[in-house]
């Protein structure tokens, strides 16, 4: 049977704590609340093993935007019917399986539990609640419409998942593509290559220097693949360890924005969740300055994100937003202007909201354009490799002849 550790204050106000032990957390409470006391904290003791093996499940795990869109609706729908927080967020964690956002939850619950306001509850779990939930959250506590700012923020989270699904399904078919390319020109250079070079080896014939270069490829390739793959392993991990350094990041940033047909792309995608997240901030109440600074840091783009830092800089010294956005050269045309239109009729939100629909609808009509251009261009680029690797290896027998004919 399970043990928990818990502090708690009786009615006189004195600290008191222990171990107790109960089927589970709500017998354990049940039994602590018929003896008088009030819980402050409360948690399950495990063994070392225990430990580890609970540890590592919940930080292999994480929490998922359809969690998360499933988990703020449902507390959005019990705040609306009246229920206090700390039964929402009880009720909540019964229905929810994740278990690292069970955990949280019940966290966030005992923190409530002992005087602490949701918003500051859940900042002490950035793993799980964003700056922008939690921006959200503290907006609708402050304005008496929780319900409403959560309902938001499930919908912020629904965009977002709708948004990844779309650009993993353009990446799917090319991604399957140059796997089975890359395997095909590795048992090329394994299997069929050193029997060429045999036939080649035995008639001491001058190869041309594709043919050369192809079979000290294979040679490489079937004698030293250990230091291949450790190559490998090490150039990737030194590229992405460069991409982490703020440097890397903002070269690799500007150049996912300047690749050819998929650079485009990728600018819509950190404008759309720029308005997109700045949208809910206004639409619930933040203030401008700090949306926009929650809006920059969701976008998921460096370059994008340093622009609207400074942005923000110009509007803290009195400047309209879409004066300084226009000027940093990172944003439509079309973004800007129904910004501007925003801020002179006074409907900034709406017009923000209409932004991130027309992006969301032109980033699915891109998607379906990239695939269909995608899949004729990948079969021309494997084609392409399989053939190059073909003439290299008949280059040479059509020089056989002559060769036997020397000796």
């Amino acid at each position: 049977m399970p043990t928990f550790h818990y502090t708690a204050r009786d009615r006189a106000g004195q600290q008191a704590g222990g171990v107790i032990t109960a089927r589970d957390l709500a017998e354990a409470r049940e039994m602590l609340r018929k003896k008088d006391l009030f819980l402050t904290h409360i948690q399950e003791q495990f063994d070392r093993g225990q430990a580890a093996r609970k540890g590592g499940l919940l930080g292999r795990r994480k929490v998922k935007l359809r969690d998360m869109v499933i988990m703020s609706r449902q507390l959005a729908t019990l705040v609306k019917a009246g229920i206090s927080i700390v039964e929402c967020l009880q009720a909540v964690a019964c229905q929810t399986q994740n278990p690292l956002l069970v955990k949280t939850l019940n966290d966030v619950r005992l923190d409530v539990l002992t005087g602490n306001t949701l918003t500051d509850s859940m900042r002490k779990h950035p793993q799980v609640f964003s700056e922008t939930y939690i921006s959200l959250a503290q907006a609708g506590e402050a304005a008496g419409v929780l319900d409403q700012t959560l309902e938001l923020a499930a919908d912020q989270f629904d965009k977002e998942a709708q948004l990844r699904a779309k650009v993993k399904s353009a990446f799917v078919y090319p991604a399957i593509v140059m796997v089975s390319s890359v395997l095909v020109v590795i048992f090329m250079l394994v299997f069929i290559v050193p029997v060429f070079a045999k036939v080649y080896a035995q008639f001491n014939a001058q190869l041309p220097a594709v043919t050369l270069a192809l079979v000290s490829l294979s040679y490489v390739v079937v004698h030293y693949w250990w230091m291949v793959i450790l190559g490998t392993i090490a150039a990737f991990l030194g590229l992405r360890r460069y991409i982490q350094t703020p440097i890397g990041r903002k070269h690799y940033d500007r150049l996912k924005m300047k690749i050819p047909l998929l650079g485009d792309l990728n600018r819509k995608i950190a404008v759309s969740r720029f308005t997109q997240t700045f949208a809910g901030a206004v639409k619930s109440g933040v203030p401008l300055l700090k949306g926009l600074s929650i809006a920059a840091q969701t976008c998921g783009n460096v370059i994008i994100m340093d622009a609207l830092k400074n942005v923000a800089g110009f509007v803290q010294e009195g400047a309209t937003l879409s004066v300084p956005l226009e000027q940093t050269g990172e944003f439509p045309p079309m973004v800007t202007r129904m910004i501007a239109a925003g801020e002179h009729s006074g409907n900034l939100d709406t017009m923000l909201e209409e932004i991130t629909h027309f992006y969301h609808r032109d980033i699915e009509y891109t998607v379906e354009n990239l695939t269909r251009l995608m899949e004729p261009a990948m079969t021309i680029i494997v084609g392409g490799i399989v053939l190059f690797i073909l003439l290299a290896l008949y280059m040479p027998i059509f020089n056989l002849g002559q060769v036997i004919r020397k000796q």
